[in-house]
């Protein structure tokens, strides 16, 4: 395809018209009609007696979760708000489907999976082993375990409608809170998201300016955050309590499909390592011409590039890279661009960051804010790895399309790092040192930072759940501490750049962060097969089409990859530190003042 054919906004009729598509609430009724009919056979039968009644009624669910396509009417307003989080329209109408998908499906077909989780340990052996339930072993599986912490039905109905009032609400309403806030540089008012993303490409007295602008916008929310971390935090304490889990990230572990030694080994193993990360930014600092760099400063990438990062060059880019590994990922590339899949550019109002949002047989979508910088390339890259995830998933039975969290992170980043390798073949000798210190930037953001902000989440966790509730400058302070111990004293951290936490929008997904941990160090694993041997890209195929077919330490050990053993992860620390190394060596003598390595002020991006 030409860059004419290129599609810069989401083309949101490829599900409805519009809000007010009167397909949304007849689609809504046959959603309803479905879960009641399924209701009605399955609740007062006895499906769990034998395996062979019990198969036929996973076969019907499984039929249910396809027709139900994951809420249509439901992801279309959760798209429309992501483009404007100030419609109170279409905020109230997600809000109603919300509530209407609890009461009637959710609540309807909760009993199904809690009748199955009941049946007696003595059947569960017998049942798994059956022939006719083999399709649906690791579904099994997977029931028969998180039945240990499920509560009863009432109760399972019950919190379903109360989560989004005592905990979706509240995020919903900080994210509409920072939505809306705007901060004046060179004479423009830039959306609060455009301006975080531009700090770290102006030149230092300006990013230092425009930081602690940003860090007065957090800490003048800090008040809401405040209230919505103790209130989200106390909600899931309370759960927590009440389910039987024993830690503040038990849930999550079992929900990503990990166990909680496995959590805790790779958290402690990266934690012990921060001096690789303290080692970079003496490194970052030293090639900035400091000898301490403020928070500001911290994601400074050197160096201009005479390759340009627009949205149409990055997409040239990245469609190069995805043919050299496969000619279909390539194609389905192409087919995002033209049909309108791809929402690129910030706007006023607009959530910030980036994401991928698909499920079932439905249109996959991107959101980016792209500001034509590197930085944006590797986010399209990132994001294109989840969406390619998903898409090869849904060639899965209904009740395997989807995939573990910690799998998708593979996925992502592996994208994102064959994506980079796909320039260096464009770039000059000081091109080349720029790239490497620009991706260990990343690598300092995925490994070390997220493992920082899983230790300060913890303690936050901690800390509310002792006291009860604690202030905005004792989060602040938190934050400020677990930032400091993977930077290291190189860095000056200030009291208001612990505000951080009122943005940093994974701290409302309990501990998802460590599933970023998890999927670098292991894609960096993948990539490093895929140089040296491109016929891997058969087995990056089968992880890619395997969604939830099986564990992900399981899916890696068909193609090859135990990310159990002990040394498996640490392998990926150590090849970080030689790369740390090879910068090191690579710049000892040369001069970082010469304008080639001066950071430069990227274009204006098209809105």
């Amino acid at each position: 395809m030409t860059i004419k054919n290129l599609k810069t906004d989401w083309n949101l009729e490829l599900l409805y018209e519009n809000a007010d598509d009167p397909k949304i609430e007849k689609d809504w009724r046959v959603l309803a009609r479905a879960a009641k009919t399924f209701a009605q056979k399955y609740e007062p039968a006895n499906y769990t007696q034998t395996p062979s009644k019990l198969a036929a009624a996973i076969g019907d669910y499984e039929k249910l979760i396809d027709a139900l396509e994951e809420a249509k009417p439901l992801i279309y307003f959760g798209l429309k708000k992501s483009l404007n989080s100030a419609d109170i329209k279409i905020s109230a109408w997600e809000t109603k489907l919300q509530q209407r998908w609890t009461e009637q499906i959710g609540n309807k077909l909760a009993f199904f999976i809690l009748n199955i989780g009941r049946i007696s340990k003595t059947k569960q052996r017998a049942f798994l082993k059956h022939r006719a339930l083999a399709p649906y072993r690791y579904f099994l599986e997977r029931v028969f375990i998180e039945a240990k912490y499920n509560l009863s039905e009432p109760e399972e109905q019950l919190n379903n409608l109360l989560n989004q009032t005592s905990r979706s609400m509240w995020i919903d309403g900080s994210q509409k809170l920072l939505n809306r806030q705007t901060i004046a540089f060179n004479g423009k008012n830039l959306p609060l998201s455009e301006a975080v993303s531009k700090v770290s490409d102006l030149p230092k007295l300006a990013r230092r300016e425009l930081h602690g602008q940003i860090n007065q916008v957090f800490k003048s929310a800090g008040y809401f955050a405040e209230a919505e971390m103790n209130a989200i935090v106390n909600y899931k304490k309370v759960l927590d309590e009440k389910r039987g889990y024993q830690k503040s990230y038990s849930a999550t572990a079992l929900d990503y499909e990990n166990t909680e030694t496995e959590v805790e080994t790779l958290v402690a193993l990266v934690s012990r390592q921060f001096k690789i990360s303290q080692r970079f930014y003496q490194l970052h600092a030293r090639l900035l011409g400091e000898k301490q760099i403020t928070l500001a400063d911290r994601s400074v990438r050197l160096g201009q590039f005479k390759k340009k990062f627009d949205f149409p060059t990055a997409v040239s880019l990245l469609r190069e890279t995805l043919g050299r590994i496969n000619s279909r990922y390539a194609d389905l590339f192409n087919h995002f661009l033209a049909t309108g899949q791809i929402d690129v550019y910030p706007k006023l109002g607009k959530t910030a960051g980036a994401y991928c949002a698909g499920a079932g047989r439905l249109p996959t979508f991107i959101l980016l804010n792209h500001i034509d910088d590197l930085r944006s390339f590797e986010t399209l890259a990132h994001e294109f790895g989840h969406a390619l995830h998903t898409e090869l998933s849904k060639n899965q039975p209904p009740l395997y399309r989807g995939f573990s969290t910690v799998a998708a992170e593979v996925a992502s980043t592996l994208f994102e790092q064959l994506a980079l390798d796909g320039l260096t073949e464009y770039l000059s000798a000081e091109e080349k040192i720029i790239l490497r210190h620009n991706r260990l930037l990343g690598e300092m953001s995925t490994v070390f930072r997220q493992t920082a902000c899983f230790n300060f989440e913890l303690e936050m966790h901690q800390s509310i759940r002792a006291a009860g509730q604690i202030s905005a400058e004792r989060l602040a302070a938190l934050m400020v501490k677990h930032l400091q111990s993977y930077l290291g004293p190189v860095v000056n951290l200030t009291p208001a750049d612990g505000y951080f936490f009122v943005y940093w929008s994974h701290l409302r997904r309990f501990f998802y962060v460590y599933s970023y941990i998890y999927g670098q160090l292991t894609s960096r694993v993948l990539a490093a097969k895929w140089r040296a041997d491109h016929h891997f890209a058969e087995q990056i195929d089968q992880f890619l089409s395997a969604g939830r077919s099986l564990s992900p330490k399981n899916i890696f050990r068909k193609i090859g990859l135990n990310p159990t053993a002990p040394s498996f992860f640490e392998l990926g620390l150590r090849s970080i530190e030689k790369e740390i190394e090879a910068l090191e060596r690579a710049t000892f003598n040369l001069d970082f003042s010469a304008p080639a390595f001066s950071p430069v002020v990227p274009a204006t991006p098209q809105k």
